[in-house]
């Protein structure tokens, strides 16, 4: 891996990878950001993380699996379970064997595999498939 961009925190050394990640470490760390459940005394630094923890805990979503008991508080959660548990693939890919679980898997899989697609890289000679 190459040395990519880095974001430097204007008050202490952090150093982040993305601009995202910069600016959450600094409403964590320095502007003391934080969003209380007002359901419960739990406290959450990021606002997404208050988003799922009342989904979870106070609107009791849950996903259900439709081939066994399994159950689970993301939607995320439960198409990992179908894909790894049961074999779940939406993607046939019309070349080859190959399935993929996401669009954008199969489209990176026929363009490096069938269509010889590379990706040169910026900062060396290396040519990747992806």
């Amino acid at each position: 891996k190459h040395e990519g961009v880095r974001y430097h925190c204007d008050h202490c050394d952090y150093i982040a990878t993305q601009a995202q990640y910069l600016k959450q470490h600094r409403e964590i760390k320095h502007f003391g950001l934080q969003y209380p459940c007002d359901k419960c005394d739990y406290i959450a630094t990021v606002s997404g993380s208050l988003k799922r923890h009342i989904k979870r805990i106070h609107e009791d979503v849950h996903f259900e699996c439709e081939q066994c008991d399994f159950i689970a508080t993301a939607s995320w959660a439960l198409k990992s379970h179908e894909e790894s548990i049961h074999g779940y693939f939406r993607y046939p890919c019309d070349q080859c064997d190959f399935n993929a679980t996401h669009s954008a898997s199969l489209k990176r899989h026929k363009e490096s595999k069938h269509e010889g697609v590379r990706y040169p890289c910026d900062q060396c000679d290396c040519n990747a498939p992806q």
